[in-house]
């Protein structure tokens, strides 16, 4: 709190402050491509941070004051924001809007030389983002001499994420619920199942970090260290849910978790070059988010108005029928089979329809699990230089923590049978025990020659219990016309309620550990002054247990990996850097399915100095990943896995800066990221929603062979085995160029594209590429002009710029699942309903291409 108040003093004295674009980048040195070797995901791009026009030098403005130099600077100004197109797809990657903005705001103070200060030698604070834009960030540091060091930090981060086509179940149009039936014809009215036109995990939330650390007598042979550290995560998000009463709800949570770190250090350097150092850290974490029912779900309600959801939120067909309702308390609303009433019209204009009170809905739903985790760790760590030719490091560490949910409670309300009401409670606890130690030596065997092994182990025990008790359920008589939400009599005790996880409320008890333990051994040879070869052998061996931790309950595995790095530097000239490694793993097992056996990691990394004033660099990272194994020795059903991955980077950019009026830099990238394994899926095939289908070599439908295996007796429920695969090859370019015709005026310009053109296999028919064929742009120009020494005046335009392409989808369908099921392709008129073939390039739910202009206006000020 120190550091917020001191901040805010310092604040009220200067301006109040804001921030423009994060991670912007000055006109002088326009905007680099991401580091080549970290590829890009296949998923939304990130959004391009507009840059910030360049400040020209000027003489800094400085005053002196009580034997300090102080100096003050604070940027005004604001956002002027246009969007087209789809506002959650903006706010998903950019999330600036229109207003007022303090850009920015700094302050020091540092003692001029000669003078004395009892309590500060320096102090400098800055801040921005402060008055609506996503991100804000200040800090606060003060020291004095060799006395103590004191930083502070408040960093706020407002994230949300809304890609309509993550998770998303697809709903075909026309799809919905009857009101009834008459003579066996469903009735014409009856109530849509609306298409999802947002993520089902969706999220709008925010992270307030506080950090402050203080060191006492930094540099005496004895220090001390004291540190804390909140981070506070909160705000509602979308949450699809599990059986709920009689059908799946979709679910809001609403998020309230918070860590509170506390750090307490002392180090000792009894000699030079030696350290040896304790340290005590408590982590508190506060779990207390809850679920409730999506706001959007009540779509109907009862004669009395009481807002209800009939749930199955993600059903392609048929959300909703007779089969939940108790017919025999139906009154005049069932005369049969094929006569009956379940929902009647609204009582208003634009109003819910009115569900019959003996039909199945869910009116209230609460779920919370406060959870509570103490997490102490005692480190210690030491590290010396002092003995010749020998440096060693190293840590050992012991943690013990407890985790504690004592109060889980669960409610639902509404009818689900005979059921109105039903209660679950109960609590867990858990305990986490890990002694981990890590020691690495080196010796300068010779001049040119030096030997190091690094060891790190780490033993991990984790018992726990969960308690959840039998539901209580409370029931309506099941007699005729009782069964209806709206019963006014005494309740009756029902049966138990079981849910997945609750085997009537007898203890259920889990242990997991797991042990590592990783030997590098390296030994690196200066062959000459411009060349460095080192070569490491790795072995680890990585023992996990699970389940119930002993007995026949209990699951152990063993994975024991070897490998070889080969690392060389070149130096061919005093202007060229050449530096490549090789990494070939392999593991005798896996813990998962896709889990690697065989591991090759390539990277490479050159830079040359054409002059002075230019730079090339290139830089290549490959990563391929393999299992084609059965690792528990019984053949799958769906066949070899044949699991493939790699992700692969390649980059170059050029920079020229031959003197301060003018400069440009030109960068190009391009990544691939690529899975596939093979597997068996249910394609979901009706005579009205086609399914993904695939043939033989012969012609014939492609249907999964062990399908009986899987416990079908009548269906042949499943395709394949087929390459679910995804791939996403990106290519990124970017250039920018700044220019001074004269001292006082700067102007840069750039422009950025990230294009994916990928592909992937559809499980399901109905899903489209979305962000695998994407293309996100945005070029931006700025430009300052300096009045005076300390007073800048400067304008910044951005376009952002996103798009997907499209057609696309899976080749082939068909309407059924069978040894005899027609294959054609998806996009045959002969099918009947949609195909991501047959959709717009955004599926079957909201576009999600947008364009958006920002222009920022701003003044520079120093006093």
């Amino acid at each position: 709190m120190m550091s917020l108040v001191m901040v805010g003093q310092l604040m009220s004295v200067a301006i109040m402050t804001a921030q423009t674009p994060s991670l912007k980048v000055p006109a002088s040195k326009p905007a680099a491509p991401p580091t080549a070797t970290v590829p890009r995901g296949p998923t939304a791009p990130v959004a391009p941070v507009a840059p910030v026009a360049a400040v020209a030098p000027v003489a800094a403005q400085q005053v002196q004051q009580d034997g300090y130099v102080i100096r003050q600077s604070a940027d005004l100004g604001g956002h002027l924001v246009g969007v087209s197109g789809s506002g959650a797809m903006y706010d998903t990657l950019v999330n600036l809007h229109s207003g007022p903005r303090v850009l920015g705001q700094t302050f020091s103070m540092r003692a001029i030389p000669g003078t004395k200060h009892a309590l500060i030698d320096s102090l400098s604070a800055f801040s921005n983002g402060f008055g609506g834009d996503p991100i804000n960030y200040a800090k606060l540091s003060f020291s004095k001499g060799k006395l103590y060091e004191f930083s502070g930090t408040f960093r706020r981060d407002r994230q949300y994420f809304d890609y309509d086509l993550l998770a998303n179940p697809s709903i075909p149009p026309g799809v919905g619920t009857a009101y009834g039936m008459t003579a066996g014809v469903p009735t014409t009215a009856s109530l849509p199942q609306p298409q999802l036109n947002q993520s089902p995990v969706m999220f709008n939330t925010v992270r307030r970090m506080t950090d402050v650390n203080l060191t006492i007598l930094p540099l005496s042979k004895v220090s001390f260290r004291v540190g804390y550290s909140q981070n506070i995560f909160q705000g509602p998000s979308l949450s699809p849910g599990y059986s709920i009463g009689t059908s799946d709800l979709l679910l809001q949570e609403y998020q309230r978790n918070s860590t509170d770190d506390f750090l307490g250090a002392i180090t000792w350097k009894p000699w030079r070059l030696t350290s040896l150092t304790f340290e005590e850290q408590v982590d508190h974490y506060k779990a207390d988010s809850y679920f409730t029912i999506a706001p959007g779900q009540f779509n109907v309600q009862e004669a009395d108005g009481t807002p209800a959801a009939l749930g199955n939120w993600d059903a392609t067909a048929s959300p909703y029928s007779i089969a939940s309702c108790n017919t025999a308390s139906m009154g005049s609303g069932y005369t049969s089979a094929s006569n009956y009433t379940i929902l009647s019209p609204a009582q208003t204009a634009g109003g819910r329809p009115i569900i019959n009170p003996a039909c199945d809905v869910v009116t209230s739903y609460l779920r919370s699990q406060p959870t509570r985790v103490l997490y102490p760790t005692e480190m210690l760590r030491f590290q010396s230089a002092s003995l010749k030719n020998i440096a060693v490091n190293g840590d050992l560490g012991y943690t013990i923590a407890n985790s504690n949910l004592a109060h889980y409670y669960e409610n639902f309300q509404g009818l689900d049978g005979a059921i109105r009401n039903a209660t679950f409670t109960g609590n867990a606890r858990v305990q986490r025990r890990v002694a981990s130690s890590d020691l690495g030596i080196t010796w300068q065997a010779t001049e040119r020659i030096s030997l190091s092994d690094q060891f790190d182990f780490s033993n991990v025990h984790q018992p726990g219990s969960a308690n959840v008790t039998p539901g209580i359920t409370q029931n309506v008589p099941t007699t005729a016309g009782n069964e209806t939400v709206n019963y006014a009599g005494p309740l009756l005790a029902g049966a138990n309620y079981t849910i997945e996880g609750n085997p009537n409320g007898a203890p259920l008890y889990g242990y997991f550990g797991q042990r590592y333990l990783t030997n590098n051994a390296t030994v690196s040879w200066e062959a000459s002054p411009r060349a460095t070869i080192a070569l490491t052998y790795r072995y680890r061996t990585h023992s996990i247990v699970q389940a119930a931790g002993s007995g026949t309950l209990s699951s152990l595995i063993t994975i024991n990996e070897n490998g070889g790095i080969l690392n060389i530097a070149l130096r061919p000239t005093a202007q060229w850097r050449i530096n490549g490694t090789v990494e070939m793993l392999y593991d005798d097992n896996a813990l998962t399915p896709i889990g690697p056996r065989q591991t090759k990691h390539y990277r490479f990394h050159t830079l040359y100095k054409l002059k002075p004033w230019a730079t090339i660099s290139g830089a290549w990272n490959d990563l391929e990943r393999h299992n084609n194994t059965f690792n528990t020795g019984v053949t799958p059903i769906d066949g070899p896995l044949g699991h493939v991955d790699h992700t692969r980077n390649a980059g170059v950019g050029l920079t020229v800066a031959p003197n301060e009026r003018y400069g440009f830099e030109v960068n190009y990238d391009y990544s691939d990221i690529y899975i596939s394994t093979n597997a068996c899926y249910l394609n979901g095939a009706t005579a009205t929603l086609p399914g993904t289908a695939s043939t033989t070599s012969s012609g014939a439908p492609n249907i999964c062979p062990g399908v009986f295996v899987r416990g079908s007796t009548t269906v042949l429920s499943d395709w394949g085995p087929t390459k679910d695969f995804m791939d996403a090859p990106t290519q990124y370019a970017s250039v920018g160029a700044n220019f001074s015709p004269k001292p006082m005026i700067r102007l840069a310009a750039g422009y950025s594209i990230s294009a994916v053109s990928g592909n992937q296999f559809f499980a399901n028919a109905q899903q489209v590429n979305g962000s695998l064929q994407s293309a996100y742009q945005s070029p931006y120009f700025n430009a300052t002009w300096t009045i005076r020494p300390g007073w800048i005046w400067k304008a910044e335009y951005n376009y952002f710029g996103y798009g997907e392409g499209g057609p696309s989808g899976a080749p082939f369908c068909s309407s059924s699942t069978s040894l005899t099921s027609v294959v054609v392709p998806c996009n045959s008129p002969t099918l009947i309903g949609p195909t991501g073939l047959k959709e717009p390039s955004s599926g079957l739910s909201a576009p999600r291409n947008m364009h958006a202009n920002i222009v920022t206006l701003s003044m520079h000020y120093e006093f």
